[in-house]
């Protein structure tokens, strides 16, 4: 969908907090701001995505309970995009066992989604405006909610307008070259002329209009004062936007308004954290006195935020606290294990330096927390990945190799300090476990080389080739049995 906006002009950002992200905190539930998903950084417009399996316009919705109501949070600018994702691809593997009063499952699933024909964008206020109907009510374990939908007719295939009417539209499709007449149902309205090109999935009639067009043009500026007038708004969702854009903007002119904020008591604490991450990233002011009572406080949902406001700020003194953080084993696992993931988000050396460390964690899980964490930081963190292949605590160097092993791919100049450090006297055995599990295809010249002058060397990596190309390495694992491993640590740890 942001490629999508891109098209129009907009440069879209994560505006919620973890919106883009797939990060589940299992031990502390985040109650986050109900905000729109993403925000324009050039004009300021704000999207709320409603991803589906199948073409329609429906949303969740809880007549009660304000703060579940579909359009809570929202103000009539706002945009709602119904992307249309499928499977393009899926894979799944499970294997399952029970011994000694011990059960084991184990379960793969990979899908690869994409976006399937267009993307429909609609304005609140035309939701607002427009009748909608109950679909069904959700269960208890879906949140006792309704779903509510509009009335729309969608093109299933991409074509071009052949004839309109008030009751039909009929399309030529580009695939096979026959018309296809839609009929329209009564309250709908038709959004398509004679000759307009139409994809799968677009909105042909609905009770409500699409923006369309320039409309969906981004103008390329923000509105006059519209960072002074969303902090001005009674509404916390428009502050909580004006505060994180003049973040993201490094906009200095507003300092006063969102340092008032910041301090204010009153105000709504996803407002108040946004605005001390803007104090410390724009206006430089230290973290420790700002972010401190929010880190003590006993909530355990206002602790996790505050941890992540230290990521978002993303200075050298957020990376020292998190570092603080995580070096600190009698903290509960959630808040080391959000410091490790916030630090990856950073991107600073100082920030990979300290996770690289983590490898050696007396925590199993911080370690798996700083595995997932480098891996993210890709490849900017390469430099001090090779370097930790060689450390002498074999818990960071084989830390390392398997984050070195994750990476979308190793470049060239990568491969070549890895051959460097494998004609040494002594290289690393994780070296040698690393190149075993690089595509022999770019190693086979330099590896070949080897067989007469470091013979177990060449054994060794052309034995690990074997292995990670057989079939047996799709489902390979450590210990596949219906046993209970031993983590070294729990998360209380």
């Amino acid at each position: 969908m942001c490629a999508d906006l891109a098209r129009h002009g907009h440069e879209v950002v994560e505006l919620e907090r973890g919106s883009t992200e797939t990060k589940l905190w299992k031990d502390v539930k985040r109650k986050r701001i109900r905000i729109p998903d993403l925000v324009c950084l050039r004009c300021g417009l704000r999207v709320e995505s409603r991803a589906k399996v199948k073409a329609e316009l429906s949303m969740s919705h809880n007549p009660i309970e304000q703060e579940r109501a579909w359009d809570f949070g929202m103000v009539d600018a706002d945009y709602v995009a119904f992307p249309v994702c499928v499977a393009d691809k899926e894979s799944s593997w499970s294997n399952g066992k029970l011994h000694n009063h011990v059960s084991y499952w184990h379960e793969r699933n990979r899908v690869r989604w994409r976006t399937e024909g267009a993307i429909n964008y609609f304005t609140v206020r035309t939701f607002r405006g427009a009748p909608h109907a109950r679909k069904a009510m959700k269960g208890v374990t879906e949140g006792s909610e309704t779903s509510i939908v509009w009335a729309a007719t969608f093109a299933s295939a991409g074509g071009e307008v052949d004839a309109v009417s008030a009751q039909t539209v009929t399309i030529r499709c580009a695939s096979s070259g026959r018309r296809q007449t839609r009929r329209i149902r009564a309250g709908q309205v038709v959004f398509l002329d004679v000759g307009d090109t139409v994809q799968p999935n677009q909105i042909i009639a609905s009770v409500a209009g699409p923006q369309r067009g320039a409309e969906l043009s981004c103008p390329g500026t923000l509105p006059h004062n519209h960072l002074q007038r969303i902090l001005a708004s009674r509404e916390r969702t428009q502050r909580f936007t004006g505060v994180k854009l003049a973040r993201l903007l490094k906009d200095r002119t507003q300092n006063d308004r969102i340092a008032e904020l910041a301090h204010d008591s009153e105000e709504d604490i996803y407002v108040r954290l946004e605005g001390i991450g803007y104090l410390a990233a724009v206006a430089g002011e230290h973290l420790r006195p700002l972010v401190g009572p929010y880190l003590a406080c006993p909530d355990p949902q206002t602790q996790l935020e505050a941890v992540i406001t230290l990521g978002e700020a993303d200075t050298p003194e957020a990376v020292a606290i998190l570092s603080e953080l995580l070096d600190d084993t009698r903290l509960p696992y959630f808040l080391r294990s959000a410091a490790a993931w916030c630090l990856s988000r950073t991107g600073l050396p100082d920030a990979t330096a300290r996770l690289v460390r983590a490898f050696a964690d007396i925590n199993q899980d911080i370690r798996e927390e700083a595995l997932d964490g480098i891996v993210a930081i890709g490849a900017s963190a390469l430099p001090q990945l090779l370097d930790g292949i060689g450390e002498s605590d074999r818990d960071v160097a084989a830390g390392c190799a398997e984050a070195l092993r994750q990476q979308d791919s190793i470049p060239s100049d990568a491969i070549a300090t890895l051959l460097a450090q494998l004609r040494k006297k002594n290289p690393s055995l994780w070296t040698v476990w690393l190149l075993g599990h690089v595509p022999d295809g770019s190693l086979a010249g330099p590896i070949a080389q080897l067989q007469d002058s470091r013979p177990h060397l060449h054994y060794a990596i052309t034995l690990l080739w074997s292995f990670v190309q057989s079939w047996i390495a799709r489902r390979w694992e450590l210990q596949p049995g219906a046993v209970l491993p031993d983590r070294e640590a729990s998360h209380d740890a």
